[in-house]
């Protein structure tokens, strides 16, 4: 069971981020999203500290910026400390003794999606990127695009889109960022614009079936102040639009929506594809990364542009030089005569989309040594894992990443 979040007054927080120099505590503050508003939280003359398990290049990154850390996770910590405010991820114990030190202590404690709403507050605009997957590639590449066309845009991302960091700084004017569904973190969050993706089930340590993981992407389409960009291709979002009462833009391969995309061609799996508004073609855009199902990715940050002034062709552009980003089929290296390919694909229908991907880049034989995540989502979509690992030609698995959980 997740720690959950603390509900804390959003008022009583904004009094004490606002204040010049306050200390503020990152439990975990090695992982990419919470170092992400660590390094926020540095532009804006906080003292950071914060803790880890184990020293790594974000850790250093972060120390080398001002933020004092520790591989240690401790009540002293704390003590030594005494921060104003402790941020902690969803994915700790409420038995870890940072934690547990703070609530004695009475220090104020917020989940980073708490911290983050609160501090998205002073961007001008904002757009949240929502989605069972692909969030972190659409994040990066609409904040590529937007920062192409000369906006001052700041990208906040799940995943790492410059050295060491999962952050990009470009002001307070825009703000791209993602937002997860995990917890419900996306609720805390009230963008300009949502963009959603898909929605398939996911996180059965949290969410107890696909319907009650539908109430969340509802509420969260509902949060949005100015309009709701939806993939209506997929299944599971077309069937909660009468439920979104905000307006809404729909984009899909078929007809009948605002946006129509037609895919053209391919080669060695990189797509090249038509965007119709109406019957008005707008643009020709030539994909730089692999894979099919990068197109639906790649028209929702085209349309999120547009509505933010940013002419089709000149999106075109910006996504024609976009290489992805790290750990989504990032190429590593070769391997006698094997190329090897890193990809964080930890659900069944990202899985099959990353064997597709690879025949489809003309690959004859595709090997797969996959890490189960999570002990939850591996028992709850254990067929659903037989039938997508089923497509590759090989397959290894290695012992489940507990992350969050114990076994």
């Amino acid at each position: 069971m997740i720690i959950g979040h603390s509900m804390t007054d959003k008022k009583e927080l904004r009094k004490i981020i606002i204040k010049e120099g306050f200390k503020v505590y990152f439990i975990g503050i090695g992982g990419i999203s919470m170092s992400a508003l660590a390094e926020i939280s540095l532009e804006r003359t906080a003292v950071v500290y914060g803790s880890d398990i184990r020293k790594s290049d974000i850790t250093e990154r972060l120390r080398s910026l001002g933020a004092k850390v520790r591989y240690t996770q401790s009540r002293a910590n704390i003590m030594e400390a005494m921060p104003s405010l402790v941020v902690y991820s969803l994915s700790i114990s409420e038995n870890n003794p940072e934690y547990v030190a703070a609530k004695v202590l009475g220090i104020p404690t917020v989940s980073r999606a708490e911290y983050l709403g609160v501090l998205m507050e002073s961007y001008s605009f904002s757009v949240g990127v929502s989605g069972s997957h692909g969030k972190s590639t659409v994040t990066a590449m609409l904040g590529s695009a937007l920062s192409y066309a000369g906006m001052p845009v700041s990208i906040l991302c799940g995943a790492e889109i410059s050295k060491n960091s999962g952050y990009i700084s470009g002001g307070k004017e825009y703000l791209v960022y993602e937002a997860c569904e995990y917890g419900d973190s996306f609720l805390k969050f009230s963008p300009d614009i949502q963009i959603l993706l898909n929605l398939d089930f996911d996180h059965p340590d949290y969410f107890k079936d696909i319907e009650s993981l539908k109430e969340s992407f509802i509420k969260a389409a509902n949060t949005a102040r100015e309009l709701v960009i939806i993939n209506s291709d997929d299944s599971n979002l077309k069937s909660v639009l009468h439920r979104i009462n905000v307006p809404t833009v729909l984009f899909s391969e078929r007809e009948g929506v605002d946006y129509r995309y037609v895919p053209i061609s391919h080669d060695k799996g990189r797509f090249t594809f038509d965007l119709y508004f109406g019957s008005e073609r707008l643009n020709r855009f030539n994909l730089a990364i692999s894979g099919r199902f990068n197109i639906p990715n790649a028209v929702s940050a085209v349309i999120a542009a547009e509505h933010m002034g940013v002419p089709a062709e000149n999106v075109a552009l910006a996504i024609e030089s976009f290489l992805g980003i790290g750990r989504r089929l990032e190429y590593l290296k070769k391997v006698r005569s094997t190329d090897v390919y890193y990809d964080y694909a930890h659900h069944p229908c990202e899985i099959k989309a990353t064997c597709e991907t690879l025949k489809s880049m003309g690959y004859s034989s595709v090997c797969a040594v996959f890490s189960p995540h999570t002990y939850s989502r591996t028992k709850a979509l254990f067929f659903d894992f037989v039938d997508a690992l089923s497509l590759f030609d090989k397959v290894y698995i290695t012992d489940i990443y507990g992350a969050r959980e114990s076994a």
